[in-house]
């Protein structure tokens, strides 16, 4: 009885002992594991990516993303990184990404001209929201020019993003709008070809001002008012 007893107690210590030991060692693979990912260089940074531009050169984007490069990668933080991107004028959004082993991956979304504005003689690209945001070769013959005061850009953000709304949603009306102009947000104005004037008023409600100017177009006028769209005028 106590030779079984001894040799119970015996078995129990020994599973004590491997229980001890299987912590200790997983103790110690989960702690080389930390170590190898976010201290050594089996997982740094050597290399980075960059897609999705089409007019901001590829250089430009990696020196202003500033990676550290020889840092673990999974200890870049991607968003500090994203954020110095997104300075960049032409920027619109970024994603940055871990490329397991060695590589970061910048994805970047430029942003979409609807207009332009001239700048000193040069023609600027203009976004949706507003935003002067690259020079241009030539005056895009296919998109607005916008006469606003740049500096103001409130009126600058209404102004474009009437021109947005037009290029969703009329490309008829696109294409015979020469300038859209404006002093303030509620005086915006459209300067179509054949010397026709639209007064658009606010930048609001545009899909109403849109479904009644294309009818209204079909009368010989000089000026045509859908500044308030449930009652839409022309001027001979």
């Amino acid at each position: 009885m106590s030779d079984r007893f001894t040799e119970k107690l015996r078995q129990q210590q020994r599973r004590r002992r491997w229980r001890i030991a299987a912590v200790v060692l997983a103790l110690v693979l989960v702690l080389a594991g930390v170590w190898a990912v976010w201290f050594s260089s089996l997982l740094d940074i050597r290399s980075v990516e960059v897609r999705g531009t089409e007019h901001v050169p590829v250089e430009r984007v990696v020196r202003a993303a500033q990676v550290p490069m020889g840092t673990p990668l999974l200890r870049l933080d991607t968003e500090a990184v994203a954020e110095r991107v997104l300075e960049l004028a032409p920027v619109e959004s970024v994603r940055v990404e871990h490329d397991l082993p060695h590589a970061v991956r910048i994805l970047v979304t430029e942003r979409t001209a609807v207009a332009w504005i001239d700048r000193s003689g040069t023609p600027w690209a203009v976004d949706a929201s507003g935003v002067v945001y690259r020079p241009l070769n030539r005056e895009p013959s296919h998109l607005p020019e916008l006469d606003v005061d740049d500096e103001d850009k409130r009126v600058l953000s209404a102004v474009a993003r009437v021109a947005a709304d037009i290029a969703d949603g009329d490309a008829e009306l696109l294409r015979l709008t020469d300038v859209i102009r404006a002093e303030t947000r509620d005086s915006i104005e459209l300067d179509l070809s054949k010397d026709r004037t639209v007064v658009w008023g606010s930048a609001e409600e545009s899909d109403a001002k849109l479904s009644v100017l294309g009818p209204l177009l079909q009368i010989e006028a000089s000026s045509y008012d859908v500044s308030a769209p449930e009652r839409p005028t022309t001027l001979q």
